[in-house]
């Protein structure tokens, strides 16, 4: 299908940086080998970045060395994990060439613990405290993060300490879930092992609001019983009524909880999402992994191709026309298809089926949001204006309940604005953890 004027997409800058690391004025050897200038850039910038790393990492060793001599693994563990966060969070928002990625920071600990382990060895205490340390970060280190401490683990634990570090905590039974009334708001709940035998339930609180699938809270609780009570209380009114149940679907499963490290930074976390950066996506891995071993799909689902195929049927029905196969002009409204094609293609999670076809109002206030930003103005608005539709068409999809509904249906004009925290361009941030 030919794609007009009218859906031509608008430039998008993304985050840059106000400044960059001082380059020298490119000499004509430079000139005449840009890669290897672009090359010296990165290391230089790498080391910069590293030496950043460095100057917290080192300290924050030390305290937890410390701590360790009367500390349980849990305890260590834990403190890591808030350390980790207030680090990270001092380099969130800065200039582009002072934002210390969580691997960098990742690798000056290991660094440090290295240094402290071979510069320890007049003190079997010191020696013992930062093998302890240094097993509990292994544990929580998520793919490809963990492969970096495996050499250190071979080389500093015994061989039963190093399988329990690489392997990390055990899941100890199967995942549940539960989601709030809208079906865009997921608790997923977890037990794990504790160091005493015990265990913990995990938390993740993920939004399916955005374009991209997000947790936006995550942590350790004493059961599940309190885990669910702490979501419903931060999701709202929307999960009041909801309980947990066995988490039965794989592949959805799979798309909530976070597996890997890379790529899955977008930039506004905060200090607490930090903390727990690390050990939820090794803990989330590891449930996905368990879930593989007994795979199902018992969720509906709704493609992106059915739902435009769907939606364009009931745009006709309602007296919308299509445009004629051979019209390729910008002039007019645009057809019955075209409509439903964009409205689809725009809505999000398109990758995941099962979580595509639920709405909220934070989805459609999100929505409204990339519609304006997304296309010309022209088209922007013909889409909001069957934005209703879309509602309806989707409610009725998932049997959405009418009260429910009418509330999406209040901000798809999208001038009431969806309360909560704004970024820097005056929308709801991806991360933030908002009440539905």
């Amino acid at each position: 299908m030919p794609v007009s004027r009218k859906r031509k997409k608008k430039s998008r800058s993304g985050r840059r940086s106000s400044g960059r690391p001082e380059v020298a004025a490119l000499s004509r050897a430079a000139q005449a080998n840009p890669l290897r200038e672009l090359f010296e850039y990165r290391r230089r910038l790498d080391e910069h970045r590293t030496a950043l790393a460095a100057d917290s990492a080192g300290p924050m060793v030390d305290a937890l060395i410390m701590a360790a001599l009367s500390w349980s693994d849990d305890e260590l563990e834990d403190d890591f994990c808030a350390r980790f966060g207030a680090a990270m969070i001092q380099y969130e928002g800065g200039e582009l060439e002072d934002m210390v990625n969580p691997d960098d920071f990742v690798r000056a600990v290991l660094h440090a613990l290295d240094e402290r382990l071979h510069g320890s060895e007049d003190s079997s205490s010191d020696v013992a405290a930062a093998q302890r340390l240094l097993a509990v970060v292994a544990g929580v280190l998520p793919e490809p993060l963990s492969a970096s401490a495996r050499d250190l683990v071979a080389e500093h634990l015994d061989d039963a300490a190093a399988q329990r570090a690489i392997r990390g905590r055990a899941v100890t039974g199967p995942a549940q879930w539960a989601r709030n009334g809208y079906g865009t708001r997921w608790a997923v709940v977890a037990p794990f092992t504790c160091a005493d035998g015990s265990r913990r339930w995990y938390l993740w609180d993920v939004d399916t609001c955005g374009y991209e699938v997000v947790t936006v809270h995550s942590g350790f609780h004493p059961s599940a019983e309190t885990a669910l009570a702490e979501w419903q209380q931060a999701v709202g009114p929307s999960a009041a009524e909801t309980t947990l149940a066995p988490a039965d679907d794989a592949e959805t499963l799979d798309a909530l909880l976070p597996g890997e490290l890379e790529g899955i930074r977008l930039g506004g976390e905060n200090q607490a999402q930090y903390a727990e950066f690390l050990r939820s996506r090794q803990l989330g891995h590891t449930v996905r992994q368990a879930a593989r071993r007994a795979r199902g799909r018992t969720l509906p689902r709704l493609s992106t191709g059915t739902a435009a195929e769907q939606f364009a049927h009931q745009l006709r029905q309602i007296g919308h026309q299509d445009r004629p196969a051979d019209d390729e002009s910008d002039q007019g409204p645009a057809g019955a298809g075209d409509l439903a094609a964009e409205m689809a293609e725009s809505w999000s999670p398109r990758e995941h089926p099962s979580l595509y076809p639920y709405c909220s109002p934070h989805k459609v206030a999100a929505a409204v949001s990339h519609l304006r930003d997304f296309y010309q103005d022209d088209f922007a608005t013909q889409l909001i204006a069957v934005l209703p539709e879309w509602i309806r068409f989707l409610a009725e999809h998932t049997g959405m309940a009418a009260d429910l509904t009418e509330r999406c249906l209040a901000y798809a004009s999208g001038e009431s604005r969806f309360p909560g925290p704004l970024n820097e361009r005056g929308q709801l941030g991806i991360m933030t953890r908002v009440a539905e």
